[in-house]
């Protein structure tokens, strides 16, 4: 199956000209495609890797000008409350290559228990250019960052079993230009099937300007491989996504259980020789 996934991801990439940047970081380790949630990524847990965007268009060998655009990026999370998020970007248009770093801040309010119906509540900020990272002199002007508050649900019902939902409101990428603040919704759900070795991840969702659908694939080596389209509902903004990148998340995990399994043969260790003490 990861074979497969990387074969068509190689595929996307061979057949496809590179146009105008994602508007946002993609397929990040709490999002959907290019919708935050209100989850946030586990203390110690990180994410790193890159994205990258392309847009479908007619190739023109004698006056087509390739452009390319490629995002590294560093995820984490703290306390089990706080998301910090740092990218470069590098773009070029023709002759002019140009830079941007980025960062993003998100906060968890409140979290999901595993039964109840308390929802998980995030709120935060996106994009903070380049004027954080330089000195005044060389600051530049940037892309206004973008606030937004989601919120998130996962349902159990008959057949469709375990689905998450997600909605929420913010300002800038998720608005329109007659308002100033806009709604995005989100449907996600994860397959565990046995062939596959790790989860598939499938989501829809609406970004505020059009829908998106996108596949992720993570290995249960921390290995994620991620495609998607942006914008399905407007065939001339038509764009496709693809990510790479590996996350720390199952190393703990395993951690976690042995720590588990160690705590849980101590005990009855215990149980057994107090048992043994009392017979004699």
């Amino acid at each position: 199956m990861l074979r497969h996934t990387i074969l068509l991801f190689l595929l996307v990439f061979a057949s496809l000209t590179v146009s105008n940047p994602v508007k946002s970081e993609v397929f990040t380790g709490s999002g959907l495609v290019d919708i935050p949630t209100g989850r946030v990524l586990k203390h110690g847990v990180f994410e790193a890797g890159t994205y990258l965007g392309f847009q479908q268009r007619m190739m023109d060998r004698s006056t087509t000008s390739l452009g390319d655009a490629v995002a590294i990026r560093l995820n984490f999370g703290l306390f089990d409350r706080v998301e910090l998020g740092l990218t470069q970007l590098w773009e070029e248009h023709g002759s002019e290559p140009s830079s941007d770093r980025t960062a993003s801040l998100k906060l968890q309010l409140l979290e999901e228990p595993e039964a109840g119906v308390i929802p998980s509540v995030a709120i935060g900020i996106e994009r903070l250019g380049n004027k954080i990272f330089a000195s005044n002199s060389e600051a530049e002007v940037g892309e206004t960052p973008s606030t937004f508050l989601a919120v998130s649900k996962t349902f159990n019902l008959p057949r469709i079993h375990q689905f998450s939902g997600h909605i929420g409101t913010g300002t800038q990428r998720f608005a329109s230009e007659e308002q100033p603040i806009g709604v995005f919704v989100g449907l996600s759900k994860t397959f565990r099937p046995a062939f596959a070795r790790g989860d598939i991840t499938t989501s829809l969702e609406f970004d505020g300007a059009g829908m998106n659908l996108g596949v992720r694939y993570l290995a249960s080596s921390g290995l994620q491989v991620a495609l998607g389209a942006e914008t399905l509902n407007n065939p001339d903004e038509l764009r496709y996504l693809a990510s790479v990148s590996w996350t720390n998340a199952q190393i703990l995990e395993q951690i976690d259980e042995t720590r588990r399994l160690i705590t849980r043969a101590t005990e009855l260790a215990v149980e057994a020789k107090r048992a043994s003490a009392e017979k004699k």
